[in-house]
């Protein structure tokens, strides 16, 4: 027994060690939505200010996955919304505030996940018969960014998506963010990094211009391709309705 002392003791330090080191929020406040706008912001000193969004949404933003991405729970998650403000000491930066937000959620939500990896349908990118059209970088930082060409208060609705120093699979990543209900991975085999500038319009907005897919084909001289492959998934195993604050 005395031999086998110390690596009990240590073993009890180490759990302790563990928990503490688990990130979380100094102060922090769940409460169920009132009605409104829904915002989710995090500021400068620690601040996080969540408003009127169902916790699906909550899930998806603190773990960095898409729609597609999330399976299983209550249906609850997707109707119930909540107010969640959150207050860490110092200064942390936002990967470090969605840990918090993660350590929130289990405590509050007693939300417990796993992660899994399932064949689901994806679009595959790849060259048109046309060949590519993508102009090669000679820039020094990459970015893809979104743009919304429309005013915001006339109907009809084109964006713009534009990327510098962008690889193949780079930019299939950007296009499965924005406005597909899927992932899109490379499958052209085009190696190197590239610019590249579409303007499309949503599905449901035709007249406004083409959409995305017609314009990937038409202005970058690839394709979007109805596939199967790995999506990598985040099961909802069990979540509760917080009982206070």
């Amino acid at each position: 027994m005395t031999l086998r002392l110390p690596l009990v003791v240590a073993a009890f330090a180490s759990a302790a060690l563990f928990a503490q080191e688990k990130p979380a929020f100094d102060v922090a406040s769940v409460k169920a939505a009132t009605g409104g706008g829904s915002d989710f912001r995090t500021y400068p000193g620690g601040r996080l200010h969540i408003t009127n969004l169902p916790l699906d949404v909550i899930i998806r933003l603190a773990y960095g996955v898409k729609r597609y991405q999330l399976s299983g729970g209550p249906s609850w998650l997707h109707t119930d919304e909540f107010n969640i403000e959150g207050k860490a000491e110092g200064d942390p930066n936002r990967a470090q505030m969605m840990a918090m937000l993660q350590t929130l959620l289990a405590d509050r939500f007693q939300l417990k996940i796993r992660r899994d990896t399932r064949e689901q349908n994806i679009y595959a990118l790849t060259v048109a018969k046309s060949g590519p059209k993508l102009t090669p970088s000679t820039a020094t930082e990459f970015y893809i960014r979104l743009y919304r060409n429309t005013p915001m208060q006339l109907p009809g609705v084109d964006y713009t998506i534009a990327g510098q120093k962008a690889t193949l699979a780079q930019i299939a990543e950007g296009l499965g963010d924005n406005q597909l209900d899927r992932p899109v991975l490379d499958r052209t085999g085009i190696q190197g990094e590239y610019d590249f500038k579409l303007r499309y319009a949503t599905d449901d907005n035709p007249d406004t211009g083409p959409s995305i897919f017609a314009a990937i084909q038409e202005q970058l001289g690839l394709k979007l391709e109805a596939a199967r492959g790995p999506v990598e998934i985040l099961v909802i195993e069990k979540a509760e309705k917080p009982s206070g604050n």
